[in-house]
């Protein structure tokens, strides 16, 4: 009874801070009105961020400072609290197009941010709203002089279209660019969530071999690639979408960037201790951990089924891209087999290739006798338990499989076909194997691709081959697999063979799907030049970010940052944006068919290429984007189900 009391107590006591709070204010003159109508979105493109929307009325100048939390959207809060405005309201639709896009509009609307960080007070408005310059400096002054830290509000153009509006009036209005509020950033969320596990500062590089699942680990540097873990915190800022990124998010490891995570008193106190990482959007947490509570969440985390990659080990034949399906997996590879699907959707321009079917790998893996080798390994119990001793047998596998000659009739077909291709073109050789690019296990990165020049003789190819299929055996691949329980002895390496893109401009990656928040859908855009990377960047490198959003049925691209290699200058231009937006409209549609629920985006890597700059898909494989936090792996369709 005493317990039920106090509950209805404290609800009451609850609902009186919510209602105390104001739904709106026509001026913000201090932190405590500013802190009563302020939100702090899971769903921002930036953490640590607060902010205010308002809407300046036309009809009567007054601007109107919206309860955030309770009002998002601006249209919901003019249909409901703003006099006369029932004509504007009338459709969510029409309010959005007028409002944001005509010039007779009666309103004009953004929100004020205060980027926590770097504590820097922007005024943003939407990246498709075509005011122009000079409205933009009139509504500038308007909210200005209703802001308390007035004097410090900057204009923070969002897309390509705001810095062509504001060109005019430089001198006018006090601005701040997306790369000074990006340099400000101390914390960045890239896969949030729940993780327990024992903290492990690593300072200096990273020894793969040393990794287990069930640490969590600080980075002085980012790796190249990262076993599993139970959560990571680097120091280094991380490219969205570098293989990093990708692997935390397909894993559902909790992965943040902590700035000055070395400085840390309670981060050094907790080294080696059983802790909890608790990662939202806008901030963390780290405490100490009990054992208990760490077993039941590991319990959680691996899939319970083993999975088994299928497997045709009869193709022999060095088949074309453009003849390769979703069903050519089990010989050609997923890389392989969902290039073959793009080829497919009209209006997409490919690298094309072919690709030498995983037999020929199996072959030699056999006369080499690995699989019966792999089967007395795994049969061991002291295999699992010894890293050192999993390291040095997988580095014998690997020089076993570079050192036998590989089968001197395939390595003659094969650059047969490259020179009947296209002779004078360097080529790569990239992995393929049936057990990567997959939904609920990515591998981003794992395995190798080999480059190779021009007019390569036999000796040069075979090399490559050799080096290929020797990667199914790195140590982070084959840890990646344990953990997922797949079945190593049904593993199988193709190769992709492809000539290089000539004229190539920059490269990209892409999901189709705004990971901040489903509540607005888009596609997010990593993009470099190509003396830089995107699936390895991180600390200064940087890549251009864009948001691209697909709710509006007009075209409207948000910029987040610049990259670190174009001098403030942009990367993408509109053009090569709403080309991109047009080619990955169709991705998203054939695939998200194609992988029906076991996918809800498509991960595309991409270039743009030649003097008119078009699009050219190199890569397109199932990525899941979760929202909400808990989400098991085994929530993930497995890998034999058919749509």
């Amino acid at each position: 009874m005493i317990r039920t009391t106090l509950f209805v107590v404290l609800m009451i006591l609850a609902g009186v801070a919510h209602a105390a709070r104001p739904l709106y204010a026509h001026a913000i003159p201090d932190e405590k009105t500013w802190n009563s109508l302020a939100a702090r979105p899971q769903s921002a493109a930036a953490a640590r961020t607060e902010v205010v929307k308002f809407l300046l009325d036309l009809e009567d100048g007054r601007v109107w400072f919206t309860n955030t939390n309770r009002y998002p959207i601006h249209y919901f809060f003019a249909r409901d609290h703003i006099p006369r405005s029932a004509a504007e309201t009338r459709d969510h639709e029409a309010f959005n197009r007028i409002q944001y896009r005509e010039a007779s509009r009666r309103f004009e609307m953004g929100s004020v941010v205060h980027y926590l960080d770097s504590d820097e007070w922007t005024l943003e408005l939407v990246s498709g709203d075509t005011l122009d310059g000079e409205r933009i400096v009139k509504l500038y002054e308007s909210v200005r002089s209703a802001l308390w830290t007035g004097d410090r509000l900057r204009f923070r153009a969002t897309s390509a279209l705001h810095e062509a509006s504001i060109a005019g009036v430089q001198g006018r209005l006090p601005t701040v660019t997306a790369d000074q509020v990006f340099a400000g950033i101390r914390y960045q969320p890239l896969t949030t969530g729940v993780a327990y596990g024992f903290l492990r500062l690593v300072k200096g590089s990273l020894d793969p071999a040393t990794v287990r699942a069930d640490q969590i680990l600080v980075l002085e540097h980012l790796p190249d690639e990262i076993p599993v873990s139970a959560g990571v915190i680097s120091r280094e800022l991380q490219a969205p979408l570098g293989h990093i990124a990708i692997l935390c998010a397909t894993r559902g490891t909790p992965n943040i960037a902590v700035r000055d995570a070395f400085d840390r008193k309670d981060f050094a106190a907790l080294d080696g201790k059983l802790v909890v990482l608790d990662a939202n959007m806008q901030d963390f947490s780290l405490r100490a951990a009990t054992r208990e509570q760490a077993e039941k969440a590991w319990k959680t985390r691996r899939p319970k089924r083993p999975q088994v990659p299928e497997l045709d080990s009869v193709e022999r034949r060095l088949v074309d891209v453009l003849q390769l399906k979703l069903a050519s997996t089990r010989f050609a590879g997923a890389k392989a087999a969902q290039l073959g699907e793009v080829m497919h959707i009209g209006g997409l321009t490919t690298p094309g290739g072919f690709v030498i079917p995983l037999s020929y790998y199996l072959d030699h893996a056999h006369a080499l006798g690995i699989p019966a080798e792999l089967a007395a390994q795994l049969a061991d119990p002291g295999f699992a338990e010894d890293t050192g001793r999993r390291v040095r047998w997988l580095e014998s596998v690997r020089n076993s499989i570079q050192k036998r000659a590989v089968d001197p009739v395939l390595v003659k077909r094969v650059r047969e076909r490259i020179q009947q291709i296209a002779p004078g073109s360097r080529w790569i050789l990239r992995s393929s194997t049936n057990a990567e690019d997959l939904a609920g296990f990515t591998g981003a990165g794992l395995y190798r691709s080999i480059r190779i020049k021009a007019g390569a003789d036999d000796a040069q190819i075979a090399a490559a081959i050799a080096e290929v299929w020797a990667s199914v055996w790195l140590q982070g691949a084959f840890e990646e697999r344990s953990w997922y329980r797949v079945d190593h002895a049904a593993v199988g390496m193709a190769i992709l063979v492809q000539p290089y893109v000539d004229g190539a401009i920059a490269n990209g990656v892409a999901i189709t799907a705004n990971p901040f928040t489903e509540q607005r859908p888009g596609y997010f855009i990593n993009a470099q030049t190509l003396a830089g990377s995107v699936t390895g960047a991180g600390g200064n490198e940087v890549p251009e970010q864009h948001l691209i959003y697909t709710y509006s049925g007009v075209f409207e691209s948000e910029l987040l940052t610049h990259s670190s290699r174009m001098s403030g200058n942009a990367l993408l231009s509109d053009t090569d944006l709403r080309a991109l937006g047009d080619a990955l409209g169709k991705l998203h549609e054939h695939f998200m068919h194609a992988w029906s629920r076991r996918a809800n985006a498509v991960d595309v890597e991409f270039l743009f290429a030649g003097s008119d700059r078009h699009v050219v898909i190199l890569q397109a494989r199932p990525y899941r984007v979760v929202y909400s936090k808990g989400q098991r792996l085994d929530d993930v369709p497995q890998w034999n189900e058919r749509p």
